[in-house]
């Protein structure tokens, strides 16, 4: 996309293809004054919704809604006009292709009036990339979270980190310049606390971007365990209906079974996987393979143990074997078959895991397994590990890496080092927020949009 097209006026259908009672046209740019006069044979009031004839080559097409909002007043900054016309593909259409042979007024790029916001600093590059977060929520939460990063929360927090560094920035370049002057500089252990603080920052607004990664991924869960301990009946208890095959005989599952649920807004995402075990079964084999894989990619692991053959104050009933297949993943541990057991429906924690009884044959102690993933997500007592990137958490540990070695030149008392990797910190920082970009950036960002968004 060429940022030099800004100067062009575009127009594009803003709602979704298909036949609706609504559809709407969308207009920006100098021209937008000429496409309002032939299309509606007058100039509306600024911002007020009208209902009005639309026409096409002095016919009216169609009676609809149209508002006008003049620069820089608008989405785009810009001169805008909407059609809220029927949403018939034919209408829709015929206008759209009429105001596009109008001279010097061409269909919209994918994403280009939200680029147009952004480059006309109505909004920043956090808030324009929040828009298609928005739109392609896929929970009532990361929709939450869509909106307070398009009201600018992230955004204001990385401004402010942005201007802690040009402080710091500044001090240090004035100890530089004028050593003699001992005025309100700044000394040795002052800067290394401002560094610490920053550093405490920049790791704060990773672990929310990871959160916003995975609320808007769903919240993996991984059920894991030895044969014939009840995985498969607590998969189908926590999705609600029977989809794991469930015998007495071991080793029943063999593949990975997934299935999606929603729970108060956050999209969950639950594998049900083969009992990992030392077996010479080739098939088998093949499901416990396939099992270690999904527990690579899990966000949360259920291991599940058999309260009728694991005492319960024993950590040796969680097998080390399995810890160390999970590594650094959050684990919580289900002691399932309390109806056999004749043990409490309880959650306690045992050390560092929490361990909750359950009987996944009777549905008897769900909710507290559902409550407890949503505090332990909601109350962000977990670090995700395992997440997809993004490029806030790509630019946040550069962020984090050129903090950590300005305190170390610091300790140094090499200053000018110190605010080289300054100039770092402030460049990575300002390419998240767009005051710094290039047309490939914008690209990549922009295309995914739909057209007239």
């Amino acid at each position: 996309m060429n940022i030099h097209q800004n100067e062009d006026t575009i127009a594009a259908i803003a709602t979704t293809p298909g036949y609706s009672s609504i559809g709407i046209i969308r207009v920006s740019g100098t021209l937008t004054y000429n496409i309002t006069k032939e299309i509606l044979g007058l100039i509306p009031k600024d911002r007020k919704a009208s209902y009005l004839p639309f026409k096409y080559k002095n016919n009216i097409i169609d009676y609809g809604i149209a508002i006008l909002f003049n620069h820089p007043n608008s989405f785009t900054g810009e001169d805008m006009l909407e059609l809220h016309c029927h949403g018939g593909p034919v209408i829709l259409n015929t206008l759209l292709k009429y105001i596009i042979s109008l001279p010097n007024i061409r269909m919209a790029n994918p994403g280009e009036f939200s680029m147009r916001a952004f480059l006309n600093k109505k909004i920043d590059l956090v808030q324009a990339e929040s828009i298609i977060d928005l739109i392609n929520s896929n929970s009532l939460e990361f929709s939450k979270k869509s909106i307070k990063l398009f009201k600018g929360s992230f955004s204001y927090k990385i401004k402010k980190l942005i201007s802690a560094v040009d402080n710091l920035y500044s001090h240090i370049e004035a100890i530089i310049n004028f050593p003699e002057d001992q005025l309100e500089q700044l000394s040795n252990d002052t800067i290394i606390s401002n560094l610490n603080n920053m550093i405490n920052t920049a790791n704060k607004l990773n672990q929310q971007v990871k959160n916003n990664i995975i609320l808007r991924d769903g919240i993996k869960i991984v059920i894991i365990g030895k044969p014939n301990v009840g995985k498969s009946s607590l998969f189908n208890a926590l999705i609600g209906y029977n989809n794991a095959i469930v015998t007495s005989f071991p080793g029943t599952t063999r593949d990975v079974l997934r299935y999606c649920i929603n729970l108060d807004g956050i999209t969950i995402n639950i594998s049900d996987t083969a009992g990992i075990h030392n077996t010479n079964n080739f098939i088998e084999k093949i499901g416990i393979k396939h099992s270690l894989k999904e527990i690579k990619t899990a966000n949360h692991i259920l291991l599940v143990v058999d309260s009728t053959t694991c005492e319960i104050k024993k950590l040796n009933c969680i097998y080390n074997d399995f810890i160390k297949i999970v590594k650094n993943i959050p684990v919580t541990i289900i002691r399932n078959k309390a109806d056999l057991s004749y043990e409490s429906i309880n959650i306690s924690k045992l050390e560092k895991y929490y361990v909750i009884t359950i009987s996944a044959k009777l549905k008897k102690g769900l909710n507290l397994i559902f409550n407890h993933i949503k505090d332990l997500y909601t109350k962000n007592n977990y670090k995700f590990d395992n997440i997809n990137k993004h490029r806030y958490f790509n630019i946040l540990n550069n962020v984090i890496l050129h903090l950590k070695l300005s305190k170390e030149n610091c300790s140094y008392c090499d200053y000018d080092i110190l605010l080289e990797e300054l100039k770092y910190v402030k460049n990575y920082l300002d390419n998240i927020v767009g005051n710094v970009y290039n047309n490939e950036l914008l690209d990549k960002i922009f295309s995914k949009f739909c057209i007239g968004k």
